[in-house]
């Protein structure tokens, strides 16, 4: 069968950063549900504008100067000489988990991201929708992380626009199937290469941000891919219907220069 995947925005651990600052092992790499040091949610007392309130450990939701995602402007975004993107994935049987605040995807060893000369393996991707990045301050239907670990801990979270487009055929035949409920985890027949999921450019914007959860670490650098793919509405309902609106909303600037590769 087919399975829908959504956004690439890249998140890569500066590899300026010495041993004792990088963060602690984030929720992204847990492959099951898990308990959290601080419950947190997308809305209401547990929301983005209380995350750093719910723990001593997430205060950087509150007070961190480099947070993600934000609105990317392309009119004012310098080119400049960044490496090439390589995304180097194994067809593999698509199986999505609902881990309570996103739809993902984990991975079997074997797919990896080149980024110039350094290599990153994927290690899941996730949904959420609508995007959590804006391009130029449109918001898309849908985003999709790809998120890589470096055999050093450096970290890639790469990020995919999504836009509804009946003419898509990026689709998901079993698509009424994806896990409803928190902990459910659904196996799909057949293969798939999750580089389907991809736009044909491999042109990209790059910042310095933070993960889009808590504990919102910092010193993350992001490839969010410039060209948006299609999906169909049909999938994009889908995913909606389950997750609600998982989507931090944008965060300041501040002192940071996007970058676009020429």
């Amino acid at each position: 069968m087919k399975s829908v995947g959504l956004i690439v925005a890249v998140t890569l651990m500066s590899p300026l950063l010495m041993a004792e600052d990088r963060p602690v092992v984030h929720h992204y790499f847990s492959k099951t549900p898990h308990e959290h040091v601080a419950e947190w949610s997308y809305s209401g007392s547990k929301g983005p504008a209380f995350w750093g309130q719910l723990d001593p450990s997430y205060r950087l939701a509150s007070n961190g100067k480099h947070q993600s995602p934000i609105d990317i402007n392309s009119k004012t975004a310098p080119a400049a000489e960044l490496p090439e993107l390589k995304f180097d994935y194994r067809r593999e049987r698509i199986a999505a988990l609902n881990n309570g605040h996103t739809i993902q995807h984990n991975e079997a060893p074997g797919s990896f991201l080149f980024v110039g000369a350094e290599k990153f393996s994927l290690e899941q991707f996730h949904v959420h929708t609508p995007s959590e990045h804006t391009l130029d301050g449109k918001r898309f239907d849908l985003e999709i992380h790809f998120v890589h670990k470096s055999k050093t801990g450096d970290v890639v979270v790469v990020g995919v626009l999504v836009q509804g487009d009946e003419k898509s055929d990026l689709d998901l035949p079993l698509y009424r199937d994806l896990p409803g409920t928190p902990g459910e985890n659904v196996a799909f027949e057949g293969t798939r290469n999750p580089s389907d999921f991809l736009p044909r450019s491999r042109e990209y914007f790059r910042y310095i941000g933070s993960f889009t959860t808590p504990p919102c670490t910092e010193q993350v650098r992001w490839l969010v891919m410039q060209q948006p793919i299609g999906a169909q509405p049909k999938i994009i309902e889908r995913f909606a219907t389950i997750l609600k609106a998982n989507n931090r909303p944008v965060q300041k600037l501040h002192d940071r220069v996007v970058e676009k590769s020429k």
